[in-house]
């Protein structure tokens, strides 16, 4: 079965499916929980996410920063999902969702264990790299027009 690209709202019933996910792939593994964190964003932003058999198995959010510019954030595929290319294919989508709808430039705060995986799909860095939840990550951005 193909992957499904749908999105959805905090309130939808998907959301507890992006929380577990979230937690478990980009939180835990760096001994952090979301229960800590800050996430009234959420409500402002794009929840696109990625379907196998009604399961979500990727996502990722879209932050609007104004005037069709996009913050990527909190991009992930479930462990034994990954290397199937369904990362890839999300972004893509990302991308076609927001030139469908006005957006212009998609821009990220990439970890640099990931930075190579955004450059081969047209990203490029713009600038110098920093920590952020303790990790490096690297700006990136593409331009969508």
């Amino acid at each position: 079965m193909d992957i499904q690209f749908k999105t959805f709202r905090p309130e939808d019933p998907a959301y507890k499916e992006e929380y577990d996910l979230r937690n478990r792939v980009l939180r835990h593994p760096l001994g952090l929980d979301l229960k800590d964190e800050d996430l009234s964003r959420d409500r402002e932003d794009i929840h696109l996410g990625g379907f196998l058999d009604g399961h979500l198995i990727a996502l990722l959010l879209l932050h609007p920063l104004g005037d069709g510019v996009y913050q990527m954030r909190q991009v992930c595929v479930t462990p034994e999902m990954q290397g199937r290319g369904y990362g890839r294919k999300l972004v893509e989508a990302s991308e076609a969702l927001l030139k469908e709808n006005g957006g212009c430039k998609i821009t990220l705060h990439a970890r640099q264990s990931a930075a190579g995986f955004y450059l081969k799909l047209g990203y490029r860095i713009t600038g110098e790299g920093f920590t952020e939840i303790g990790i490096p990550h690297f700006p990136m951005e593409k331009d969508l027009r």
